[in-house]
């Protein structure tokens, strides 16, 4: 892909450099990175801390289970089923979700 021709003048990008420079979006991020009335499904937890991983299964968040945010500050509060629940950054960050 070169940038000029043989006398030297620019050759303009074709779609594939164009779309080489696009940063692709990831599609599992924790649960503090979703914006107000996203949805998803639960990833996974990850932390190594077995008290908050203990007081995460409580609250009924498991992998598989949809769960959509309702609002991010001060506290994030998300709902899976038909219950809500507050969380800090802190365990909003353990919990995984595959954003839709």
């Amino acid at each position: 892909h070169p940038t000029t021709c043989p006398h030297g003048r620019a050759i303009p990008s074709g779609n594939c450099c164009k779309d080489k420079k696009r940063k692709p979006e990831s599609l599992v991020l924790p649960l503090s990175q979703l914006k107000k009335a996203q949805k998803g499904k639960i990833a996974y937890i990850q932390t190594n801390n077995r008290e908050m991983l203990k007081k995460i299964m409580a609250m009924g968040a498991l992998p598989g289970l949809q769960i959509s945010i309702i609002q991010s500050f001060p506290s994030y509060v998300f709902k899976i089923g038909e219950s809500q629940f507050a969380v800090d950054k802190e365990i909003a960050e353990k919990i995984y979700v595959w954003r839709r």
